[in-house]
């Protein structure tokens, strides 16, 4: 049943510029079809409606805008961006955070900040673990072996992130803000 108070819906199965109006068809014409014909476009210029690319300069046509991110959402990636840092330690911590920031940096601050955070953090426990790492393979090598117990700094340091990762995913998961402590910040 249709509403008398609304606009018909347009056909697109039908060409309303079709060529020939006694029925004859050019060569190589198929009924809706017409290299410069859009469709969406002329139904919503039919109905007062503006098409995207009617809109002015530097505005993204309104498909490409991102909705927004619910707060169970939000607290649901926030986690899995310090969660995701702790579950690839050994192969690509930075994978995870890296792309929960692309992905929501621009939809949802809650989630930017605590990507960053987590992203910044993996950044930086591979840095320190790569320069404990040297430190200690040259001490090692310069006290031939004296030095050996110091690799249960790089352990700790290993087993720290560990417990800073799962409290900052304990306060993203509640809503609450977290900064790791002694990170360089280098994301923001």
């Amino acid at each position: 049943m249709s509403d008398p108070h609304q606009p018909p819906r347009p056909d697109f199965t039908k060409d309303p510029h079709a060529p020939g109006a006694g029925g004859e068809q050019e060569p190589g014409w198929r009924p809706g079809w017409r290299p410069d014909w859009q469709p969406e476009q002329e139904a919503a210029q039919q109905h007062g409606q503006p098409w995207p690319h009617q809109q002015g300069p530097g505005q993204p046509p309104h498909w490409q805008e991102k909705p927004p991110v619910s707060v169970q959402d939000e607290r649901t990636w926030s986690v899995l961006a310090h969660v995701g840092t702790l579950l690839v330690w050994i192969s690509l911590p930075v994978l995870a955070p890296l792309v929960v920031f692309l992905v929501f940096k621009d939809r949802s601050r809650f989630v930017r900040e605590h990507a960053a955070e987590a992203l910044n953090a993996s950044i930086s426990l591979f840095i320190y673990e790569a320069v404990l790492g040297l430190v200690i393979g040259i001490l090692v090598t310069v006290t031939f072996g004296l030095a050996l117990p110091l690799l249960i700094v790089p352990v700790a340091v290993l087993l720290a992130a560990t417990v800073f990762g799962i409290l900052a995913a304990v306060a993203a998961n509640s809503g609450r803000p977290y900064r790791y402590p002694l990170i360089l910040r280098l994301v923001r």
